[in-house]
């Protein structure tokens, strides 16, 4: 009789184990890296006052905290992360193996969704920044994928960097997918930078292996942002584009170079980001020798021809004003203040601030003094 019991309790004890691990293979996503909860969606939310933050300084708890309770002193709400490295791993091995398409399921990142997870925590919005067709790290894995100068030869920008064929469904496959991925993650927002075309270097004498005859880069950048709404609409995840602050002036040769048509974007996305940085603008432009030193003219003259582009668009304008000092004599907590001024003038009054480096001392100080 013992023996009866010792056999049943084993057996309601596997049944046990086997619901349990079926009620988590329900509750839990499979990620190429491990298991992660998934984070259900919600309401929209996009960029309003924000700082960018590279990976690096994210997993730096010390010096990102600081930096997090310096910003909720000044006034700032969003925090917008450089996630395209992190994303992409998994999908870059996948395309080295030639074994990305389109039944390819994406899956969170268990460090975005953690770190998403405590900014929410903090009350900030969380934008993911997605550098799009500028990517060493895939094309050192294919090559073949690259874009390329007339000899042959992998295009390179002034910094040395590839860049990916934007003709190439692959390509664009691979890049809606790291999206997909940050969505799942959690962020409020994927935002992409670097959707564009190359305008660097040797740009003038490159070609597209996956060129398609009669499709221009104005459409095909429209192409992707349309198959990106697509993916992430479930998600309820905003679509944010970031764009060079001299597609405003709305010079056709920059809009057919770039592949940038504002107009032209705007029904797929929910923002817009010009960076409009003053050090930016070329010199003499629009009658100034040194735009470096204008604060305020570049940017508020910027976000008027945006909104008049848009004007009867739903696409909100969160423009990207300079937080560094490149050829401005006079940078610093002013310089900063000039340009949320700017913004504020012309009837925006949401904003990112830009510093590679991560040193918002100005920005801070502009803020604080407002």
């Amino acid at each position: 009789m013992p023996k009866f019991w010792s056999v049943v309790t084993t057996c309601l004890v596997v049944i046990a184990l086997v619901c349990l691990t079926a009620f988590f293979l329900v509750v839990f996503s499979y990620n190429l890296e491990g298991e992660v909860e998934e984070i259900p969606p919600g309401e929209k939310k996009i960029s309003d006052k924000g700082i960018y933050i590279t990976s690096y300084v994210a997993k730096t708890p010390s010096y990102f905290n600081y930096i997090k309770r310096q910003a909720k002193a000044a006034g700032i709400n969003t925090i917008v992360i450089d996630a395209k490295a992190i994303l992409s791993e998994p999908l870059v091995k996948l395309a080295k193996e030639k074994k990305l398409n389109k039944h390819t399921i994406a899956s969170p990142d268990p460090w975005l969704a953690k770190l998403t997870h405590e900014l929410h925590k903090d009350g900030f919005i969380v934008s993911a920044r997605l550098v799009v067709f500028k990517d060493d790290h895939l094309i050192i894995a294919r090559p073949d994928l690259a874009i390329r100068v007339k000899d042959g030869k992998i295009y390179r920008d002034h910094k040395g960097s590839r860049w990916a064929d934007p003709y190439s469904e692959e390509v664009r496959l691979y890049s809606a997918l790291v999206a997909e991925r940050a969505a799942l993650s959690g962020v409020d927002e994927v935002q992409f930078d670097y959707i564009r075309f190359p305008a660097e270097g040797k740009a003038h004498s490159v070609y597209f292996p996956a060129e398609q005859e009669g499709v221009s880069r104005v459409e095909i950048i429209c192409e992707f942002l349309k198959s990106v709404k697509e993916r992430l609409k479930k998600y309820h995840v905003s679509i944010a584009v970031d764009i060079f602050g001299v597609t405003a002036w709305q010079i056709r040769r920059d809009i057919n170079l770039l592949g940038q048509d504002l107009k032209a974007m705007a029904k797929y996305i929910d923002v817009l980001c010009p960076m409009f940085y003053p050090s930016h603008f070329h010199s003499g432009y629009d009658g100034y020798e040194n735009p470096g030193d204008e604060p305020y003219y570049f940017v508020n003259m910027g976000v008027k021809k945006t909104k008049q582009i848009l004007a009867g668009e739903e696409v909100a304008i969160v423009p990207w004003i300079q937080g560094f000092n490149m050829r401005s004599s006079n940078f610093g907590a002013d310089y900063v203040r000039e340009q949320i001024k700017a913004c504020q003038d012309a009837g925006v009054n949401s904003f990112l601030v830009w510093n590679a480096r991560n040193d918002y001392s100005a920005t801070f100080t502009a803020l604080k003094s407002n």
